[in-house]
Order: structure tokens, then sequence, then C-alpha cells
């Protein structure tokens, strides 16, 4: 399994509500992701930003334990 899988993984679970999460950056300590929301009609209805991160954290942990960074670029919050 690769950080690649987990985001699919977690695609699965956003996109019936429009959701896409993309992976921006990517170092061998760092990861860094954007929701992408342009398709989504209901943006509230999508996990919040912190619970998202927290899965996140949590999978990538087990597939890539090297990565100790996670961000995530949420358009739903100022920036």
């Amino acid at each position: 399994m690769s950080v690649d899988t987990v985001v699919g993984e977690f695609n699965e679970i956003v996109r019936p509500d429009g959701a896409e999460l993309r992976i921006r950056e990517s170092s061998p300590t760092t990861l860094r992701l954007e929701l992408e929301l342009s398709r989504s009609s209901c943006p509230e209805c999508v996990v919040p930003k912190e619970l998202m991160l927290g899965i996140l954290v949590s999978r990538v942990a087990v597939v890539d334990p090297d990565i100790r960074t996670i961000e995530l670029d949420d358009p739903r919050e100022p920036a």
C-alpha cells in the first residue's frame, strides 16, 4: 500500500459529496494535499478538515512512517 492508495481510498469517501483530494507536493517527510470542491453542491457536507487530517495522518503513518508532516489546503477555510 502507498500514500496514493490512501488518498484513493479517502476519495471514495468524499467523492459522493463532489469532493476530491489531490496530492500537491510530496517529499520523503512531508505530504501536501489539496481538497477540490468545485463539483460539490454542498461543500459543508464534506468531512471537516480536522477530521479529514486525523484520518489521513493515522492511515499515512501505517503506509509511510517517514512522512511526519501532512498539510491540507481546504478552500472552506480562510487563507
